[in-house]
Parts: C-alpha cells; sequence; structure tokens
C-alpha cells in the first residue's frame, strides 16, 4: 500500500535531521561508530513505526505548503525530545528507543555516557530548532502572507463565482415537490420499520438520526440514512451492514422502505473498523493528494447505493479549498470512480460541501464590500444560518443561505444567496431583503392561535411561492424516539406574524388558504403580503364544474377550456355559481404561481343574463270574431 511507501519517506527525512544534528553539533565526542549504528536503527524503526500510525489513523493529505509533508514535524519532535532526555533517570549506557546496554562493557558516565548524551541532546535541540521554524514560524507566516491584510481578503472574498441577480424575486417553486418530512420526522419513521422485517435487525444495526440524507430519486425526494453498527463486536463479526432506508420527504403519510437486498448491501461506511472505514479505503487506494470530505449517501436510480467523497485542495496557504475531484465509490464493492465536478452523473445530487458553501460566503460578506481592518462593521455581512439544500426544481437542488448584517441585533436578510451544489457558482438575489429570518421564523410559527396543541416546529424553509418568499414550517410530534408530523405552516417571509400563520393538516390545504390570503391582502390594498405578478383575465368555456364542501363553507372547483389550472372559488366571489353548467362561457381573473389549483379573484358567467328583457313583443289580445247565422 502506497503509505508504506510514504512512511519511509518520512522516516528518512526525521532521520536525516537528527544525524545532522548528532554529528554536526555534537563533534565535541569522539564519533563511536557502533553506538552510532544501534541509535539509528533504533530510531529509524521507532518512526517508521510511529509514521505508518499517523498516516493509517489520520491520513493527512499531502498538499498545500510543503506539499502536506507537515506531519512528518510529530515523529520529528517526538524523537528530539527523547533524544534531549534520553539521560534522565540517571546512568544509561545505552541511547535510543529498544536500544539495551552492551554486554559485558563497563559503564564510564565520563568516557561512553557523557559523549552520547551530548550527541543525543545535540540531535534533541536541532530537531526541536526545525520543529520550530517549520512548524510555528513558517506556519505563522504563511497565515500571514495568504489571510492577512487587504489584498488577501479580497482575495479570499473572490474564491466563491458569485453573480449579482437584478431579479426582484427568486426562482419559483414546484409546490409538487415541497419536503414534508424533516430530519427528526424520518428518523422516526426510519426507526419504526426497522423491526418490521421479523429479523431482530435493531440488536446488530442502528440508523444514526443525523445520518438521514435528503436526494432525489427518480424525480422524487426521499431521505436515505444507511444501517451502521451498534457496537464494535457486531462489526468484527459482519462484514457488511445489511442495506438502508428510504423515507419518503414529500409525503407524511408514506410507509418507509427498508431495503435490504444483495445490491442494496453496505461494506464500507464511515466510522467502521480497519480498512472497513470509507475514508481509510479510498486514503489507502492513493487519494493521499487532498482532503477527503462530506462522505454522503447517493442512491442512483436503480437504487445501488454509492458515497459521493469531495476531493479538496487548498488555494491560499492551508486554507481557501477548492473541490479538486469528485470520487463515487461503490459501497458495496468499494470500486472508486473519479470525476471532474463538472462530469459528476447526474443522478448525483450534490458534490459541493455545506461547509466549504458557508466558509465562502462569510469571506465574501466579510471582505467584498468592506476592508480587512474593519472594527465597525461598516459593509460587512453574514450568513444567517447553515446553508440549506433546496430543492426548487426537483432534479436541480441548490443551497440557499440568506444573508444578514453584521450587528448581531439584525433578524431580516440583506439579501439570498443560491449556491449550486456542483461547481462554485453562487447567484446573489439583493433584492431579496428584508425578509424574516432566524429564531423569528420559528417564534412566529409556534405563537399561532391555530397551533392549540402546542405542536414544535421541525423544521421550516424557504421558498418562492405564488411569486412570494414564504417560509413553510413543518409542525410535529416531539416523542423520544423522533418526532410524528401533525401540521403544516405557511408564512409571508416578510410578514412575520403569528396571525398571518397559515396552518393545516396537509400541504394542498395549507397552499389553498395562503393563495386565499395572498388574494386579499391584495385586495385591500396592503404592502405586504401581495402577490408580485399581475393579475390575469380570462375567458372560456366550462369543461367541469363540482361544489365540494370545505367545513362550513362551499368551494367551487372549475376546469376552463384553454386553461392549465383548477380554479376554486368561494360562493361569495359570485351568487352565479350554483348555477353554472358544463359548456357556460365565463369571465375569471385570477394570479397564477405555483401549483396547479388556483384561487380566483373575479369571476363572472356571461351565459346567466340576470335581470334581461326579450326582444320579443308581446302579443296583444284580439276580438273574437262573431259566427254568422
Amino acid at each position: 500500500m502506497v503509505i508504506f511507501l510514504l512512511a519511509l519517506i518520512a522516516t528518512l527525512i526525521v532521520m536525516a535531521c537528527l544525524t545532522i544534528g548528532r554529528l554536526g553539533f555534537g563533534r565535541k565526542e569522539p564519533f563511536n561508530a557502533s553506538s552510532f549504528g544501534r541509535w539509528f536503527l533504533g530510531y529509524f524503526i521507532f518512526n517508521y513505526v510511529f509514521s505508518l500510525v499517523i498516516l493509517y489513523f489520520s491520513m493527512p493529505a499531502l498538499t498545500g505548503p510543503f506539499w502536506g509533508w507537515q506531519w512528518v514535524l510529530w515523529p520529528l519532535m517526538i524523537s528530539s525530545i527523547i533524544n534531549l532526555f534520553s539521560m534522565a533517570g540517571g546512568a544509561r549506557g545505552a541511547l535510543e528507543m529498544g536500544v539495551n546496554i552492551s554486554q559485558g562493557q563497563s559503564y564510564s558516565p565520563r568516557a561512553g555516557a557523557s559523549g552520547v548524551s551530548r550527541r543525543s541532546i545535540a540531535a534533541g535541540i536541532f530537531g526541536l530548532v526545525v520543529v520550530a521554524v517549520l512548524g510555528i514560524a513558517a506556519t505563522f507566516l504563511i497565515n500571514i502572507f495568504t489571510t492577512w491584510f487587504d489584498g488577501n481578503a479580497k482575495a479570499l472574498a473572490a474564491i466563491p463565482h458569485v453573480s449579482t441577480q437584478a431579479a426582484p424575486d427568486l426562482p419559483p417553486t414546484d409546490a409538487k415537490h415541497i419536503v414534508l418530512v424533516s430530519q427528526s420526522i424520518a428518523s422516526y419513521k426510519g426507526q419504526q420499520v426497522l423491526g418490521s422485517t421479523g429479523q431482530n435487525l435493531g440488536s446488530a444495526y442502528q440508523l444514526d438520526p443525523a445520518s438521514y440524507t435528503l436526494q432525489s430519486i427518480n424525480h422524487h425526494l426521499y431521505y436515505v440514512s444507511e444501517l451502521s453498527y451498534n457496537n464494535l463486536f457486531v462489526n468484527l463479526s459482519n462484514p457488511e451492514t445489511p442495506g438502508f432506508v428510504m423515507v419518503d420527504a414529500e409525503d407524511p403519510q408514506q410507509a418507509p422502505q427498508l431495503h435490504t437486498e444483495k445490491q442494496s448491501n453496505i461494506r464500507y461506511l464511515p466510522g467502521a473498523l480497519l480498512n472497513q472505514d470509507l475514508l481509510r479505503h479510498v486514503y489507502l487506494s492513493g487519494y493521499t493528494y487532498g482532503r477527503l470530505v462530506d462522505p454522503t449517501l447517493e442512491l442512483d436510480d436503480s437504487l445501488h447505493p454509492y458515497w459521493t467523497i469531495s476531493l479538496m485542495q487548498p488555494t491560499r496557504g492551508y486554507t481557501g479549498d477548492a473541490l479538486s475531484k469528485v470520487l463515487l465509490v461503490d459501497a458495496n464493492t468499494g470500486d472508486i470512480k473519479e470525476y471532474n465536478p463538472q462530469n459528476v452523473p447526474a443522478w448525483v445530487d450534490r458534490v459541493m460541501p455545506s461547509e466549504t458553501v458557508s466558509q465562502y460566503l462569510s469571506w465574501w460578506g466579510l471582505y467584498n464590500n468592506a476592508p480587512w481592518f474593519n472594527p465597525s462593521g461598516l459593509g460587512q455581512q453574514a450568513p444567517a444560518g447553515t446553508p440549506e439544500l433546496l430543492y426548487n426544481n426537483v432534479d436541480q437542488p441548490v443551497w440557499l443561505i440568506a444573508m444578514t448584517s453584521a450587528s448581531a441585533n439584525d433578524n431580516s436578510s440583506t439579501g439570498v444567496f443560491l449556491f449550486d451544489t456542483h461547481k462554485n457558482e453562487a447567484k446573489f438575489y439583493p433584492k431579496s431583503s428584508g425578509l424574516g429570518i432566524g429564531d423569528n421564523v420559528t417564534k412566529t410559527f409556534q405563537s399561532t392561535r391555530a397551533n392549540i396543541r402546542g405542536y414544535s416546529v421541525a423544521s421550516v424553509q424557504l421558498y418562492q411561492i405564488y411569486n412570494t418568499p414564504t417560509w413553510v414550517a413543518i409542525y410535529a410530534q416531539t416523542t423520544n424516539s423522533g418526532d410524528i408530523f401533525q401540521a403544516v405552516g405557511l408564512v409571508d417571509a416578510r410578514e412575520l406574524n403569528g396571525n398571518n400563520v397559515q396552518f393545516d393538516p396537509d400541504l394542498s390545504s395549507g397552499l389553498r388558504d395562503y393563495q386565499q390570503w395572498l388574494t386579499s391582502q391584495a385586495s385591500n390594498g396592503n404592502s405586504g403580503g401581495t402577490v408580485s405578478n399581475l393579475p390575469q383575465t380570462a375567458t372560456g368555456k366550462v369543461i367541469r364544474v363540482s361544489p365540494v364542501q370545505q367545513g362550513t363553507n362551499t368551494v367551487y372547483y372549475l376546469q376552463i377550456s384553454g386553461q392549465p389550472y383548477i380554479f376554486t372559488a368561494n360562493l361569495s366571489l359570485s351568487p352565479k355559481l350554483p348555477l353554472v353548467q358544463t359548456g357556460d362561457t365565463v369571465t375569471i381573473t385570477y394570479t397564477s404561481g405555483s401549483g396547479t389549483v388556483v384561487n380566483l379573484k373575479n369571476f363572472d358567467d356571461t351565459s346567466i343574463n340576470l335581470g334581461a328583457t326579450s326582444n320579443t313583443p308581446t302579443p296583444t289580445a284580439t276580438a273574437t270574431p262573431k259566427a254568422k247565422k
């Protein structure tokens, strides 16, 4: 394996430093070839084993300053300290680790041990000097010259490729693929299905609540989590785990799926023992030239499990990681395929790590419009939270990050970023400013009067619904093993108020109520809550019409020729609604938006002429002629 060669190179570097110190600065004592040979052999073996341990368990990335070989300073430092104190504890005739006192020889502190001690001390001092110069001084200077001062700050801010968008709105969301299951709800549902097979899988395997990964599979959103080992002994007795769990992320009523077919078995996974550990398997396969980060379990469209790993390399000293390669690891066979980021298969949802995106936008917010030294904070921005995986389009996710000012008291956005999940490209929407963010959003949903049972808010996501930035919340009942879905809430992101929250048991009802609320706000002339696109007027024939009783209200559903929507209208909108028949010609006004069901603003059935008079003349009475006698 490659680490044996790397360990040999590291050992030679350490021994070269120690030998220079021993021979070059310890010349006041006579040279003893036999003693030097034992010293060299003992430290060579020690450093080789120590280097192997570091490479195997720490897996240092061989990239960046010193080509990543700064990890060699650890065995050099330990060896130098041992050399420095090799004579501590009294008279010892032998020097280094694992070297015994020569048998049959008398010990002379003055002639033997003193000379050897001075050479060892010289080797130790020189080694520590090298560690101090390269490990401390050089590292400090590299950080200064790559991250300090205005020029470096601007270079850090320019790492993300940001384009500012002039559009007043965020891209519209496909309402058919809004996420209605949080990670905590997915964890609860997954735990329920674990024992459904009758195989008692829970005694040997577990589902980590934090391991559920949102992804698109066959144009539908799911959470996926791998079965991992319960303990060390299960790992020792089983070379692979049975498979994974899929939880529908769009419909909380759907039953979860447990996949334990042969193709679903997972042999390599994070945290497993020795070479079964995913990152160690990849590292030992030769991928030592970059940081291996963000291992994510993703399924292709045939439900075969793969791990995606991002290989990152620093661009400015020790920092400024850039995505260099994407590795796809077959979770069962361990086969590794390497891709350039732009060539990753379409079924892979994301390769840009969330932490990297957050770091990029932190630099951009700090330095793009402000100098490096800026104690006032003027012009600075910061991410309002961690990046949120957003599916406006089910097959094209983005990282959504709202930005806010540097002030801790600011609870509104200065704009919104949509960061590509496949490459280093971000779109900034500065006109999406003034949106409520942070803890205010959760408290708004919790404060709505409709939440009489006090359900907790499991998660919130920002969408563009009916051309309005909208926070969508998932309400859940908290249990010891996870959360249970209860309701969904929607609120205008610019009008955070508990009274404005639309609280409903399902998404379709929530969207309908939310659209009606937006329409009523617009008709009342309120500046907030207005639907940003203009009302549209259309005329057509009724294809289908049906009244539906919803609570105490009757809602009419109409399908009109030439229109791609199903329209709804309350009885209060027009007294003609109960009289509408198939084939009638109607004129409608509506505001289009997300989804297929649209609420009407105005309605008129022109086939019904109320109060009209007929143009046919009324016949007049005439005298009946008398019969002739």
